[in-house]
């Protein structure tokens, strides 16, 4: 796979991979090591744009100024400006470097020592009705579209869990689908409803392109999809289907929770589900009304 061209100076440059190297070694998720390079190379060419090509001229007035940018930035994959999680990331990502520099002894004074995190706005995730999926499933014009509202929808998995898997990863003899790269390294199985796999073996079986790769989600360079592609995907499906645009795909798996809840599954099953550790935290999964939940068992 071609690498991505990050057009920095050298010094810059040789940052990055350092840091790329340092994020390897503590074992860190591919999603989270692209965070990381990423958010990097947005930091590193604001530097260069305020004329600061040396780390050792950054100090706290610069971060500051920085945070600020961070605020006012459009965000280039959707509209809008960037949401407080994202500044979190791109904070985050800056503070691990200079902790990172501190600790190898290349900075004298950390900028970033103390320098405090906004606070995350969490809003409440969209809620799609059963109606209103069965309106995004209508819109689907083919397999692969199904199989990213199957992942995420009917199987109820995180964006990073569905663009990890691999074809090995679905157990047809026994109807279960293996997530072996979720959230904190578990994993954990996921049963298989009939029309589902019916799907991914269509979906398999439709297959062309694919060459030695075990992932199940390609792109059209046959490498592995990204999840900021697989929600392109879904952007597309809800325009198709007249729907609201600014559902992710974390908004599907909130919606098959609060369906699950709705029609009778214990939340204990459904926290089982949907691989959480804790009850509490799939309450807050749950998007209900008490007289709802009333009402679908009459």
């Amino acid at each position: 796979m071609k690498k991505q061209a990050i057009n920095l100076s050298t010094s810059y440059t040789n940052l990055v991979e350092e840091m790329e190297r340092y994020a390897q070694a503590m074992g860190y998720k591919e999603g989270t090591k692209k965070a990381i390079k990423w958010g990097l190379v947005s930091f590193f060419k604001w530097l260069e744009s305020k004329d600061i090509y040396r780390i050792e001229k950054v100090n706290r007035g610069t971060i500051k100024r920085y945070h600020e940018y961070l605020k006012t930035r459009p965000n280039k994959m959707g509209s809008g400006g960037l949401g407080s999680s994202m500044i979190v990331e791109y904070l985050w990502t800056v503070r691990m470097l200079f902790k990172y520099q501190e600790q190898c002894e290349k900075i004298k004074k950390n900028p970033m020592s103390g320098y405090p995190l906004p606070k995350v706005e969490y809003q409440k995730r969209i809620i799609l009705s059963r109606s209103e999926m069965e309106q995004l499933y209508e819109a689907c014009e083919e397999i692969k579209e199904r199989i990213i509202l199957h992942l995420y929808y009917g199987l109820g998995l995180r964006r990073s869990e569905g663009v990890a898997l691999n074809i090995k990863d679905i157990d047809f003899k026994n109807g279960w689908l293996y997530v072996l790269e979720g959230k904190g390294g578990k994993s954990r199985n996921v049963p298989l409803a009939k029309a589902i796999q019916t799907d991914f073996k269509a979906y398999l079986l439709g297959e062309k392109r694919r060459l030695k790769s075990s992932a199940l989600l390609l792109n059209k360079q046959q490498n592995r999809l990204q999840g900021y592609s697989a929600l392109k995907m879904l952007r597309k499906l809800l325009k198709r289907a007249n729907l609201n645009e600014k559902i992710d795909l974390h908004c599907l798996r909130h919606s098959i929770a609060t369906h699950l809840i709705k029609e009778g599954m214990p939340v204990e099953q459904v926290r089982i589900f949907l691989g959480h550790d804790h009850l509490e935290t799939t309450q807050k999964y749950i998007h209900y009304e008490p007289t709802e939940v009333f009402k679908s068992k009459l």
